[in-house]
């Protein structure tokens, strides 16, 4: 009997023997059962809550587990968060996720490492940008009598070489000859036309574009000077000529020549042309004006590289590229406009510092074609979902913090142009003290 009891109430398990088996089957045959005495409740109540324990402690061990595994991933998490650079998609490709993560990159307290100094610091959250916003174009109803205020006599006009040409319009060098009577020399001159295959509502908008800078004095505008409408021949839209011509086409040639020709910019450089084209924006916004169309195309830069800004006349012919019809027969650079310019044709001086994000990098790049992978019927959701251009491997880590919190994305997050010129002026001081 004590041999059966102590075999019941033993709890630990170990290896039992073939021959040891039958032993016991025997040993219970010749048991007389009656004398069994009936297991003490007790002990049955003390097994239960025996393995009651051993479960809630599992239970325990399980969940301090899944606390720790939490815990550990949220720290590698806020490790990868804290890296100053905004991690490339891969070494080809031109855009790339700046989740919230990521966007720790852009706060004031991230150290810059290109350079000793730093930037000043965005204040985050300012206020909207109410003073310019714009859904329809200001432009005039008539563009031939706006432009007829400036008319030039055709026999004045003398044309050299095409410097551009797309399928209907055409851009060429040529010289204003000076009036008879006048002591003003003859003026080399830009001039913008049509062919005579040009559609009626293609010549109209071409006027009409043209009209936006016309009569805006400012060392940073490239404004029209003077306009041919008269009889049936196309119209020409005249402009003050520039020594080095369009800025796309400039940086195109800088990043294909030779590192020691004329042509190689430095960091410096770059930067200085960028303020100039802040500075033209800041007048065109005083004149309440929202340019809409901010990129290297629409600029020209002299040989000092003094730029300045144009209208969009002929780009979208000239830069086809450039432009892209999302299925509402309009022709728009959707990978310059801002999320809210292309999903509800709302524009402000806040999308306007958005395309100078992309002007920047273009200005970086050199005129680099940006999100050249991306579909544009995809651009809308690509940038709802975060992601941006990438930092160009010889970027400094100022430029890209302007670029970044340029493509912020909400508008009244965005820096004001101010706020753009301080950085970028802090910048060239700092870049000016290194050389």
């Amino acid at each position: 009997d004590t041999y059966l009891f102590k075999e019941l109430s033993t709890p630990s398990v170990h290896k039992v023997q073939p021959a040891n088996v039958s032993q016991d089957i025997h040993l219970h045959r010749d048991l007389n059962l009656h004398n069994l005495k009936p297991l003490d409740s007790s002990d049955d109540s003390g097994k239960s809550t025996h393995v009651f324990y051993i479960a809630v402690g599992c239970a325990c061990a399980l969940i301090i587990f899944i606390a720790l595994a939490v815990a550990v991933y949220y720290l590698n998490s806020q490790k990868s968060s804290n890296r100053p650079y905004v991690e490339r998609i891969s070494d080809t490709s031109s855009s790339q996720a700046l989740t919230q993560q990521t966007k720790s990159f852009l706060r004031s307290e991230t150290p810059n490492r290109s350079i000793g100094g730093s930037l000043r610091s965005y204040p985050r959250g300012v206020s909207p940008i109410p003073e310019l916003r714009q859904q329809t174009p200001v432009y005039p109803i008539d563009p031939y009598s706006t432009l007829q205020e400036i008319a030039i006599d055709r026999a004045r006009i003398s044309l050299s070489e095409i410097i551009m040409e797309g399928t209907f319009g055409k851009v060429y060098c040529g010289t204003l000859l000076s009036e008879e009577s006048s002591d003003i020399a003859d003026q080399e001159i830009y001039l913008k036309t049509v062919t005579e295959h040009a559609r009626s509502d293609q010549v109209n908008l071409f006027l009409v574009e043209s009209c936006m800078m016309k009569n805006l004095p400012h060392p940073n505008i490239h404004p029209v000077i003077g306009a041919c409408l008269e009889g049936s021949q196309p119209p020409y839209v005249i402009y003050p000529y520039s020594t080095e011509g369009n800025l796309k086409k400039f940086l195109q040639k800088c990043r294909f020549s030779d590192c020691n020709s004329h042509y190689s910019l430095s960091t410096q450089q770059i930067v200085y042309m960028a303020i100039q084209i802040i500075r033209g924006i800041q007048f065109l916004h005083r004149k309440k004006i929202v340019h809409k169309d901010i990129a290297a195309r629409n600029c020209v830069v002299e040989s000092d590289l003094i730029v300045k800004i144009t209208d969009n006349s002929l780009s979208r012919d000239l830069f086809p590229n450039d432009y892209n019809c999302l299925g509402d027969n309009e022709n728009r650079p959707v990978k310059w406009l801002a999320l809210e310019a292309i999903n509800e044709h709302r524009f402000s001086s806040a999308s306007d510092v958005w395309s100078f994000g992309v002007v920047l990098w273009e200005l970086v790049t050199l005129a680099h074609q940006p999100y050249p992978d991306i579909d544009p019927f995809e651009m809308s959701a690509y940038l709802h979902e975060g992601y941006r251009l990438a930092q160009p491997p010889n970027c400094p880590d100022e430029l890209y913090t302007v670029m970044a919190n340029s493509w912020s994305m909400k508008a009244e997050e965005r820096p004001k142009f101010s706020q753009l010129l301080a950085c970028l002026q802090d910048f060239y001081t700092a870049l000016g003290r290194f050389i």
